[in-house]
C-alpha cells in the first residue's frame, strides 16, 4: 500500500511541475531559515553549559541605590568571596577575577598587544573545569608572577618549544613565568581568557579588607542541596555587617541610617547559565547577550515555518478542482476515504521530505556565511541534523497535509463527475485567512526592520555633545614611556593634525572609574554622589569638541589647575551647583581620613559617553597626564596617510612595540553592534519571509487566473479593458493585504514601543514606517499577482470561449 502511495505521489509531482516547484522551494527556504535560526538560538542558550559543575556555579551581583541614583554591577569587594566561604557552610569554593585591560606581552623578538588578560585566584581550575594540558592545577596560580596561557598563545609565542618555565615580559616592566597551558576556552563561554595571571601577585589587593571598594568579579560554588534563598540572605548579612563598619568610618553613619536615607544595596546569586543572556546591565568580561532576542528569533523561525506550511495548504486546496475528477473516479472504483486521505498525506510528506533534505543542504552550505554574519562559530552537521529533519518533515507534512487531504477526499463522486465541484466556500475562506496571516507576518517583520533601522539612524545622527568624526585613537600610549611628550610634539608638527590629547577615558566604550564626591569638600552622607572620575589633559575638550556651559576648561597657563576639576551639567544639577563662585568638591585620596579638595573651575555641557540606552551620569574630570590613549583630531580625511605617519613616528619613539589604533566613530558604532546585527538579521529574514509568501501567492495567482479564464474572455468580448480585468483579479488580494496591514500595525506599534523602552534616548515612533510597510506589502502582492493577471487579460478570448 505504502509503495503504491509513493509511486502515485511521484507521478503527481512530475505531472504538476510548476506547483511542485513552488511548494518544494517555499518549504526548502523556510526549513533552511528555521535550521539556521535555531542553530543560532541553541548556540546562545548553550553558553557556559560545557563546564562540568555549571549548575553549582553562581556569580555574585549587586543592585542598589545611593543618593537617588540606581546602580547594578557584577563587581564585589576583595574580601567578599573569602568571607562568604569561611562563614557560609553551603559555599564550597570561591574565585575572584580582576580585569586588567590591555597588556603588551613580549617573548624574545615577538611582541603583541593582548586584551584577554585577567588576574585570578589559585582556585580557578577548581571552580571551572578548564583542562590544563601542562602544569599542575593545584599550584598553577598559587605563586607570585606565575601565569597560565591557552594553547593558541603557547603556539603563537613559543612555536614548538616547551612553554613551561619560559619567561614572558609584560608591559616592558615585569617578568612572568609560564606555569601551565590550558585548552582554548570554547567560544560559547562568557569569558575567553588567553592569559591568566596569579592574583596573589597583587598582594595588597589579594589580602585587602576594604568592603566599599568593589573591583572584583566573584564566583561561588554552592552545594547542590543548599537553599539558595537562605545562602543569599547570609551573603547580605555578612555584607551589611562589614560595609556598615566602613560606612560608619567614612560617612559617619550606620547602615540603618544609610537605608533610612533612601539608600540600599542587595547581593544576588546569578546562575552561571544566566550570565550571557540575563545579565540586566550587570557588565562582565564579554558583551552581554539578551534573552529577548532569543525569543524574537525563535518567533521568527516559527513564523517562517508557518508561512511555508500555509503555502502548501493554500496551493493544495487551490488545486482541488484539478484533482476532483481523480477523486471521483477513485471512489467509483472502490477507494475508501481513508485510502484517499492516506494518498494525499503521503504526497504531502513526500514534498516536505524532499524540501527538508534540500533545506538542510542549503543551511549547511549557508552556515559559514551565517557565522560571519552573526559573528559566531556555530556548527550545523548534515548527518547530525538529518534525523531531526526527517522527523520534522514527516510531522510538518502530516500536519500541513491534513486539511487538504480531508478536503479533497470529501468530494462527492456524483457531483465531481458531472463537473459540479466548487472550490470556494470553506476552502476559499480558509485560504483568505491563511493568505492574510502570511502578509500579517510579512508586514510585521517589515515594520520591525524599519523601526530598528530608524533607531540606528537616530543614534548615528543624534547630537552627542562631542565630535566623533576624524578622531584617530592610538592605543597603549604608555608604551612611549618618557617619550610620550616628544611623540605628541612630533605628531603635532603634521599640519593635518589639529590637536592631540592623552587620557585613559574616551567618550565611547573605554575604561571607567567611579568615586564618591562630596560638595563643599565636607563629608555629608546625604550629599555625597557617585560620579564618573576621569583623568584628562588640557587638550581633551579641543580634541573631542565639547562645549563649556560655564567657566573654563583646564589650561597650562594656570598652575593651580592641578587642584581643580571640571564637572558636567548632570553633576552640577545633582550637587545643586548653579554658579561657580568659590565652589569646591572633595574626594577621598591617599588619606582615608581627610578629603582632598578641588576647586570647580568649569561646567561642561552634558555629552553621551555611554550607550544611548543609559542616562548621562554625573562626571568629574581632573587634570592628569594619563597616557592610556593618545587621541588625535585630524583636519584631513586622508586617514591612511595620517595612520602611516603616526605609525612611523611610533616606531621611532617606541621601537619594537606594537602600534594599534582605532577611530572614534568606529568605537561608537561598535557600542550598538548588537542592534545593528539585529537590524541586519531582521532585514534578511523579512525578505525571505516575503519571498516565501510570494511563491505561494504566485501559485494562487496562476490558479485564480486559470479559473477565471472564461470569465475574463466574456468580459473582454463585452468591452472590458486590461486595467479593469487586472483590477478584477487583484482586488481580493488587496483587501486581504489591507486587513493584514491593520492587524500588523496594531501589534507592531506595541512591539516597537516595547523594544525601544531599552533606550533612554529614542525617537518617537514614526507613523510613516507603518505606511511604508503597508505600501511595500501591497506593491509586492500586486506585482506578484499582476504577471498572471496581465497574462490572462491579454489572451485572445476566442481561445477560452471556443468550447462554449
Amino acid at each position: 500500500m505504502l509503495e503504491n502511495y509513493l509511486k502515485i505521489a511521484f507521478r503527481s509531482l512530475l505531472r504538476d511541475k510548476f506547483f511542485s516547484f513552488l511548494n518544494i522551494t517555499g518549504l526548502a527556504i523556510g526549513i533552511s531559515c528555521v535550521l539556521l535560526i535555531m542553530t543560532y538560538v541553541n548556540y546562545e542558550l548553550s553558553f557556559d553549559k560545557h563546564f562540568e559543575n555549571q549548575d553549582q556555579i553562581y556569580r555574585v551581583v549587586i543592585e542598589g541605590r545611593f543618593n537617588g541614583l540606581d546602580f547594578t554591577g557584577s563587581q564585589n569587594p576583595s574580601p567578599a568571596g573569602g568571607a562568604f566561604k569561611a562563614q557560609i557552610p553551603e559555599v564550597e569554593e570561591r574565585l575572584r577575577f580582576r580585569n586588567t585591560g590591555d597588556w603588551i606581552v613580549q617573548y624574545g623578538e615577538k611582541v603583541f598587544n593582548e586584551d584577554d588578560v585577567v588576574y585570578a585566584d589559585e582556585t580557578f581550575f577548581k571552580v571551572f573545569s578548564v583542562n590544563l594540558i601542562q602544569g599542575n592545577p593545584e599550584d598553577a596560580l598559587s605563586r607570585p608572577n606565575h601565569l597560565v596561557i591557552n594553547q593558541s598563545q603557547a603556539k603563537k609565542y613559543f612555536g614548538n618549544e616547551d612553554p613551561m618555565g619560559k619567561v614572558l615580559r609584560l608591559d616592558n616592566d615585569e617578568d612572568w613565568i609560564v606555569n601551565g597551558v590550558y585548552e582554548d576556552i570554547p567560544d560559547n563561554s562568557h569569558f575567553r581568557f588567553n592569559f591568566i595571571l596569579s592574583f596573589i601577585t597583587r598582594d595588597d589587593d589579594y589580602n585587602s579588607q576594604e568592603w566599599l571598594s568593589q573591583n572584583y568579579e566573584t564566583y561561588l560554588v554552592i552545594n547542590r542541596n543548599a537553599d539558595l534563598a537562605a545562602v543569599q540572605n547570609k551573603i547580605n548579612e555578612i555584607a551589611v555587617k562589614n560595609m556598615g563598619l566602613e560606612l560608619q568610618q567614612f560617612l559617619n553613619m550606620s547602615f540603618e541610617e544609610f537605608k533610612a536615607g533612601g539608600n540600599n544595596f542587595e547581593y544576588f546569586l546569578q546562575p552561571l547559565a544566566d550570565v550571557h543572556l540575563r545579565s540586566d546591565n550587570y557588565g562582565g568580561f564579554e558583551p552581554e547577550g539578551d534573552i529577548t532576542y532569543v525569543y524574537i528569533f525563535t518567533s521568527i523561525a516559527i513564523f517562517i515555518l508557518v508561512i511555508a506550511c500555509i503555502n502548501f495548504m493554500n496551493l493544495s486546496t487551490a488545486r482541488s478542482a484539478n484533482r476532483a475528477k481523480e477523486v471521483g473516479i477513485r471512489k467509483v472504483l472502490g477507494s475508501y476515504r481513508s485510502q484517499l486521505i492516506g494518498q494525499f498525506i503521503s504526497e504531502s510528506i513526500l514534498i516536505t521530505f524532499i524540501a527538508g533534505l534540500l533545506g538542510l543542504t542549503v543551511a549547511v552550505v549557508a552556515l559559514p556565511f551565517f557565522n560571519d554574519f552573526t559573528d559566531r562559530q556555530m556548527i550545523l552537521g548534515f548527518l547530525a541534523n538529518l534525523p531531526i529533519v526527517i522527523i520534522g518533515s514527516i510531522l510538518v507534512g502530516f500536519l500541513s497535509g491534513l486539511y487538504p487531504a480531508f478536503f479533497l477526499s470529501a468530494f462527492s463522486p456524483a457531483k465531481v463527475l458531472k463537473g459540479n465541484v466548487s472550490t470556494s466556500g470553506k476552502s476559499g475562506g480558509l485560504r483568505k485567512v491563511l493568505v492574510s496571516f502570511q502578509f500579517f507576518v510579512s508586514i510585521l517583520l517589515i515594520i520591525a526592520t524599519f523601526s530598528i533601522l530608524n533607531q540606528l539612524n537616530f543614534i548615528q545622527n543624534k547630537k552627542l555633545g562631542f565630535e566623533r568624526d576624524r578622531v584617530l585613537v592610538i592605543h597603549n600610549a604608555y608604551m612611549l614611556d618618557d617619550n610620550s611628550e616628544a611623540y605628541r610634539n612630533m605628531i603635532l608638527q603634521n599640519p593635518e593634525v589639529k590637536q592631540a590629547s592623552y587620557s585613559s577615558f574616551l567618550p565611547t566604550s573605554s575604561n571607567r572609574s567611579s568615586t564618591v564626591f562630596f560638595p563643599d569638600a565636607v563629608v555629608d552622607r546625604d550629599r555625597g554622589k557617585v560620579c564618573q572620575n576621569w583623568r584628562v589633559d588640557d587638550a581633551y575638550i579641543d580634541v573631542f569638541g565639547m562645549k563649556m556651559k560655564q567657566g573654563r576648561f583646564f589650561s597650562k597657563e594656570f598652575g593651580a589647575d592641578s587642584t581643580a576639576v571640571v564637572i558636567n551639567e548632570t553633576a552640577a544639577k545633582n550637587f545643586g551647583i548653579e554658579t561657580l563662585d568659590g565652589q569646591i568638591i572633595g574626594v577621598y585620596g591617599d588619606s582615608e581620613e581627610v578629603l582632598d579638595q578641588y576647586n570647580i573651575i568649569g561646567i561642561v555641557e552634558d555629552f553621551n559617553f555611554e550607550s544611548l540606552k543609559s542616562k548621562i551620569e554625573p562626571l568629574i574630570m581632573r587634570l592628569d597626564e594619563s597616557d592610556g590613549y593618545l587621541s588625535l583630531k585630524l583636519n584631513s580625511s586622508d586617514f591612511k596617510a595620517q595612520v602611516k605617519d603616526a605609525e612611523a613616528k611610533w616606531d621611532e619613539m617606541a621601537p619594537g612595540q606594537p602600534f594599534e589604533y582605532s577611530f572614534l566613530d568606529d568605537r561608537f558604532i561598535n557600542m550598538y553592534k548588537a542592534e545593528s546585527k539585529l537590524g541586519e538579521i531582521f532585514t534578511v529574514f523579512a525578505v525571505l519571509a516575503i519571498v516565501i509568501a510570494c511563491l505561494g501567492l504566485f501559485g494562487l495567482a496562476a490558479f485564480t487566473a486559470q479559473k477565471k479564464t472564461k470569465e475574463v474572455g466574456i468580459r473582454k468580448v463585452l468591452g472590458a479593458s486590461i486595467v479593469q480585468l487586472v483590477y478584477l483579479m487583484s482586488k481580493e488580494i488587496s483587501v486581504l493585504v489591507l486587513i493584514s496591514f491593520v492587524l500588523a500595525s496594531a501589534l507592531g506599534y506595541w512591539g516597537v514601543n516595547w523594544w525601544m523602552q531599552d533606550f533612554t534616548y529614542r525617537p518617537s515612533i514614526n507613523p510613516f514606517i507603518f505606511v511604508l510597510a503597508g505600501l511595500s506589502a501591497f506593491a509586492i502582492a500586486l506585482l506578484t499577482m499582476s504577471y498572471q493577471s496581465i497574462k490572462v487579460a491579454r489572451a485572445n478570448p476566442v481561445n477560452s470561449l471556443r468550447s462554449e
